[in-house]
């Protein structure tokens, strides 16, 4: 059972008129950055749109990403129950077998498979263990810049409400509110999306371990969760997945049926019922901030899922973009271009990193999908 990311307690306080900074967006990026924030003395509340009930991706913590999420909580211990151990990834990518990649000599340890949830609820309550008012089901309405700051208007369950701040953060995931409001531009790279079912894990499904399959249509994964279940996705362009009926399960399951590996793993898989989609394609935004603003996470720039870096973005740009806005409060002028300018070149090193990783497959270098990708500029 989930623990209930957001105490009712906090949720009978009247929000504050002003604060420093207010974080729009209670994802891993937001709530980093709150973190980081409360601590370095600033004033912060968090504005979150869902109740956090629906379900979000993202769900294997890499040893590294573990371990900063550990130095982030400290000195809290970080409680792993509900979380399983993994032991490494299987890849059967650029050839016809399996490839394993053991995580038991790496030196942060073991990585480990988490319901995206339980890792939500677990920062959200350590933020409110600080007194940062964390208000979820709250929309933002309108945003204004007024003097050296911010007046933020919002919708909340117990009505409408306005706040005034110095600075925001834009933790909004790729609708990235904050730098539309000011006109930034988004720039993006494909059309990828990913294409998804919950099920029970099978008896002979390993639970410590991540799966990749390439395919000529895209590549799948495997994931195991919390209780017993198990993640199966699919990622490919839009067009494409339209073109083989991937959007709808028949069609989704069809194509999971020529899995060479992967549909032997799970064994005979039941008519899938309900797909998740999501759109994650490679993206950001032109600037990750301006005067009085910095974005994080997903709204910055999005990352291939192939990464598997989605949470561990999100925890080093909440926490860097924290620390550029308390030099910026502080009176460092350059602090958030500083913070800009180190985003685009971490982006342009991943772009890097995608197509390198992108041409060891080659045997199906004339599908559409892995054409876009072979044939696409590494920056």
């Amino acid at each position: 059972m989930l623990t209930a990311p957001i105490s009712s307690a906090f949720e009978a306080q009247e929000p504050r008129a002003s604060y420093d900074v207010v974080v729009m967006g209670g994802g891993v990026a937001g709530l980093s950055a709150a973190l980081t924030l409360v601590r370095a003395g600033a004033s912060v509340c968090v504005l979150e749109r869902t109740d956090y009930s629906p379900w979000r991706p993202g769900e294997t913590l890499s040893p590294v990403a573990f371990a900063e999420l550990r130095q982030l909580l400290a000195p809290e211990p970080l409680e792993t129950e509900g979380f399983l151990e993994s032991h490494g990834l299987e890849a059967t990518w650029g050839s016809e077998q399996p490839h394993h990649h053991s995580f038991l000599a790496n030196p942060y340890g073991s990585g480990w498979h988490v319901e995206r949830r339980l890792l939500d609820a677990m920062l959200a309550r350590q933020v409110q263990s600080l007194q940062v008012p964390l208000w979820r089901s709250t929309c933002v309405t309108h945003l204004e810049r007024e003097g050296h700051g911010w007046r933020v208007r919002a919708n909340m369950p117990q009505g409408p409400v306005e706040l005034r701040c110095a600075a925001l953060v834009d933790a909004t995931g790729r609708s990235a509110q904050v730098a539309r409001w000011q006109g930034v531009r988004r720039h993006d790279w494909d059309a990828l999306c990913s294409v998804s079912t919950v099920i029970d894990r099978p008896p002979g499904f390993q639970a410590q371990h991540l799966v990749v399959e390439a395919a000529p249509q895209g590549w799948w994964y495997a994931a195991p969760l919390p209780e017993g279940r198990l993640i199966l996705s699919l990622l490919s362009d839009v067009d494409v997945l339209q073109r083989h009926g991937a959007l709808q399960p028949a069609g989704w399951g069809a194509l999971f049926s020529t899995t060479r590996h992967l549909s032997e793993r799970v064994g005979g898989l039941a008519a899938v019922s309900r797909l998740h989609l999501r759109r994650c394609e490679t993206s950001r935004l032109e600037h990750a901030a301006g005067v009085g603003w910095v974005a994080v996470g997903d709204a910055a720039a999005m990352w291939d899922p192939l990464s598997s870096s989605g949470i561990l973005k999100g925890l080093r740009t909440g926490c860097a973009a924290a620390r550029a806005l308390c030099a910026a409060l502080g009176g460092n002028s350059s602090a958030l271009e500083d913070y800009a300018r180190q985003q685009a070149e971490e982006f342009s090193r991943y772009l890097s990193a995608r197509q390198a990783h992108y041409t060891l497959e080659q045997r199906w270098a004339g599908e559409d999908f892995w054409r876009r990708r072979l044939d696409a500029p590494a920056g």
